[in-house]
């Protein structure tokens, strides 16, 4: 299978853009209906647009014949939005288990339902949500999570600081007598010292 030769840019450029143009008018209606097979409409356009945002970074590895190598970035990329999606669920039912896990006792009339605690996750960004789990989920210190975000021990406590605090902003305010902070240290989002 020979690969079509172009540059790294060709879409960049007038002729470019009509080759792309041209792979979409070609093979887009094949590529969504593969997608339409997997997953429901939103989601197959969303990866359907991936995909040929993929196909013009990689302009110079699209071969000839394009459709298998469309189908095969197409399969890739919904593989990896349904991990994603997946462990999103997973990580908010497990926060949510740990939320309702705290008890009445130690939370007293702030106790947040496992809705709330889904509602306001689902409302940070993919950022924030790391930062959280980091700390929360894995248990890392400062130090730790911030070796795998590639950052300061400095930086990290910042972004999680504001994490929490954007969590907190989340959730739901009424009938809440104690401060979101207070809430997040009982739903084990606590920080360890770093080691």
């Amino acid at each position: 299978m020979g690969r079509r030769r172009t540059t790294a840019g060709e879409y960049g450029d007038p002729a470019g853009h009509r080759a792309l143009e041209a792979l979409y008018t070609a093979h887009a209606d094949r590529v969504l209906a593969y997608l339409l097979h997997r997953t429901d409409r939103e989601t197959a356009q969303d990866i359907l647009s991936e995909t040929f945002v993929l196909a013009w970074r990689k302009s110079g590895s699209v071969p000839d014949d394009a459709l298998p190598w469309l189908l095969a970035s197409a399969r890739r990329l919904l593989a990896n939005r349904v991990r994603s999606d997946q462990r999103h669920r997973a990580l908010t039912e497990r926060l949510a288990v740990m939320a309702d896990r705290t008890g009445a006792a130690e939370i007293g009339d702030a106790i947040v339902t496992r809705a709330e605690v889904a509602a306001a996750l689902s409302a940070l960004s993919e950022r924030d949500r790391e930062v959280l789990v980091l700390s929360a989920w894995y248990g890392l210190t400062a130090k730790q999570a911030a070796v795998v975000l590639g950052c300061t021990a400095t930086a990290f406590a910042v972004r999680l600081h504001r994490a929490r605090k954007r969590f907190g902003a989340a959730l739901p305010r009424a009938g809440h007598a104690r401060p979101v902070h207070g809430v997040l240290a009982q739903a084990h989002f606590t920080q360890r010292e770093s080691a």
